[in-house]
């Protein structure tokens, strides 16, 4: 039996769940729902832009204002960190790797000098 792989296509930025899951549905605009959030319109709408973060804070007005666990949100907030820190380290690898054979085969044996001790200055 194969394992279950996990495909994420998007990341997607817990602003956008509370836009489509809480604002959008309870017909709020930004005005309202940042009133009831106790934030300004250019936080909340920088938040759903995906432009800034759900601090600890703001998931607890979420809380508080439409029910629900704060640390649901933080949880969410940290899952989109970690996917954009691990999407930015492969992007900043694959700028290392070499990009044809030749410079590839050579770092390679660069390498396997180092580590049999011939590359050591004496």
């Amino acid at each position: 039996m194969k394992p279950l792989v996990r495909v994420i296509k998007h990341n997607t930025h817990p602003g956008e769940i509370l836009k489509d899951l809480i604002i959008e549905p309870n017909n709020l605009n930004i005005e309202e729902a940042s009133k009831l959030l106790g934030i300004t319109k250019a936080i909340l709408s920088d938040i759903i832009n995906g432009k800034a973060s759900i601090t600890n804070i703001i998931a607890i007005s979420i809380s508080k204002a439409f029910g629900g666990s704060p640390i649901f949100w933080v949880r969410l907030q940290a899952v989109y960190n970690s996917r954009n820190e691990k999407e930015r380290e492969e992007k900043e690898f694959l700028k290392l790797l070499p990009d044809e054979e030749d410079d590839f085969l050579m770092i390679l044996k660069m390498i396997l000098i180092n580590l049999s001790g011939h590359g050591k200055a004496n």
